[in-house]
């Protein structure tokens, strides 16, 4: 009974262990099968197929033929397509997809159609749309933007409506309203300006109410009186005029009414009028005769338009013309006269050409040379000041000579410092010192033991001295090699020997 229970065992180890390698071959896809569906193995990721009796799983093809999604496969649901995402962060570009050809990015227009903005792209923000600027740096025009046409330079108008004023505009300081010039070089007319119709030009009257002058006017000279002609031919008449009624005769009487004239009559030439002497022999008067107040004495008129003399007349001399005192009493300036404008003071030039000094000038005492500091607030410096270059700061000279110290100054006290320099040269081995002519030396320690049986050197790690037998083998077998303290090595000849 007990073997057929172990044989019952047996048999079941053996069913299982066969079903289990059963499925694991099927797993595989080498899994014997009669149909398809003795193949199928719950992957929808597989196409199952049954072929001569063995299962076969291939892999479905999960490409959808669109550029636009990912494809995949789930074991359990099957093919999966997901979009992509063409965001490529880029705020400037359009992003899309075409099954075609996948992500598309088109850049983006950021024309906002608007010819008074700089239209521009961030790759962060986006379209900007920056004002544009329309100042052309002119003054004579007004600057505004259109927005279909951009930026307009409108002429500027500068007429002030004033017909006495010539209206011009600088590119620089916009309008000028300069005051028009209504001369018209004709001493015949009073010239005047209106506002609203310019220049007026308005002949002036030359009538003197005398019936006994011909009124007329001259363009150069201004209104001119003529003495009317009364002359009746008869030379025993006085033939004069009247201011109120005219020309008048009067017989035999020669006086002509004439203060400037002695009068007396000529039978052949009629009335004779001799003029009289108005000379008063003072040279600031020009002496004349009127016909109607006699003797006139006008005076001379002795402007000479230099505005740099001062005119006067002399009973004696005439004219004078004294230069005049163009003197303000500023020492700082220069005092001249032109003659067009009259005194100039002209700032006097106080640079002295001397670096070390500060130039200035006071209205009293004149130019002031003020000597400049050139402290540099450094004791180890001598300051000194070059007419030419200016201030100079010499390095204060610490040198003592001695090569065995290092020589520098304190720059707060101005002292000389001098550190002795360092000899050691770390090797034990010498003896450091310092000469003053030839600076650091180091000499070699002395490890002769007077021995030339041994070589004696120093260690460079301890500084002792070391000595080792000297090698007196002259690799000859037919001498005898020894060593004498005082001789050193000996090599004696072997006379039994052949080499």
């Amino acid at each position: 009974m007990k073997i057929i229970n172990i044989l019952l065992i047996l048999l079941v180890l053996t069913i299982a262990i066969n079903a289990n390698v059963e499925e694991a071959t099927e797993a595989e896809g080498y899994g014997y099968c009669s149909c398809d569906n003795d193949c199928y193995d719950r992957n929808r990721c597989n196409t199952d197929k049954c072929v001569q009796g063995r299962c076969v799983y291939t892999p479905i093809d999960c490409n959808d033929g669109n550029s636009c999604t990912a494809d995949t496969c789930d074991c359990n649901l099957g093919c999966i397509h997901t979009p992509i995402s063409c965001d490529d962060c880029n705020a400037c570009t359009a992003d899309s997809c075409d099954c075609a050809s996948g992500c598309k990015h088109v850049p983006l227009s950021c024309d906002d159609h608007n010819a008074c903005t700089f239209d521009s792209c961030s790759n962060s923000t986006g379209c900007t749309h920056a004002p544009v600027s329309c100042d052309d740096g002119n003054s004579c025009t007004v600057d505004s933007c259109d927005c279909e046409k951009g930026c307009v330079h409108t002429p500027l108008c500068c007429d002030d409506d004033n017909q006495c004023t010539i209206d011009t505009c600088s590119n620089s300081t916009g309008c000028v309203h300069t005051p028009m010039s209504c001369d018209d070089g004709n001493d015949c007319t009073a010239d005047s300006c209106d506002c609203g119709r310019g220049c007026v030009h308005t002949p002036i009257s030359c009538d003197d109410r005398n019936p006994c002058t011909a009124d007329s006017c001259e363009c150069n000279g201004g209104c001119k009186h003529a003495p009317v002609s009364c002359d009746d031919r008869n030379m025993c008449t006085i033939d004069s005029c009247n201011n109120v009624t005219g020309c008048t005769h009067t017989p035999v009487n020669c006086d002509d009414c004439n203060p400037c004239t002695q009068d007396y009559c000529d039978c052949e030439k009629g009335c004779v009028h001799k003029p009289i002497n108005c000379d008063d022999r003072n040279p600031c008067t020009i002496d004349s005769c009127s016909n109607s107040t006699g003797c006139a004495h006008t005076p001379v008129n002795c402007d000479d338009n230099n505005p740099c003399t001062a005119d006067s007349c002399d009973c004696e001399n005439g004219c004078v013309h004294k230069p005049i005192d163009c003197d303000d009493h500023n020492k700082c300036t220069i005092d001249s006269c032109s003659n067009s404008t009259g005194c100039a003071h002209t700032p006097v030039n106080c640079d002295d050409g001397n670096a070390c000094t500060a130039d200035s000038c006071d209205c009293e005492r004149g130019c002031i040379h003020t000597p400049i500091s050139c402290d540099d607030c450094n004791a180890c410096t001598v300051d000194t000041c070059d007419c030419n270059g200016g201030c100079k700061h010499t390095a204060k000279n610490c040198d003592d000579n001695d090569v065995c110290t290092i020589d520098v100054c304190n720059n707060s006290t101005g002292r000389c410092d001098h550190f002795k320099v360092n000899c050691d040269d770390g090797n034990p081995c010498t003896y450091d010192s310092c000469e003053c002519g030839k600076g650091c030396i180091h000499t070699p320690r002395n490890c002769d033991d007077r021995n030339k049986c041994t070589n004696d050197m120093c260690d460079p790690a301890t500084g002792k001295c070391s000595y080792s037998p000297v090698n007196c083998d002259d690799h000859n077998p037919c001498t005898r090699d020894e060593c004498d303290c005082n001789r050193g090595c000996i090599h004696t000849p072997l006379f039994y020997c052949k080499y």
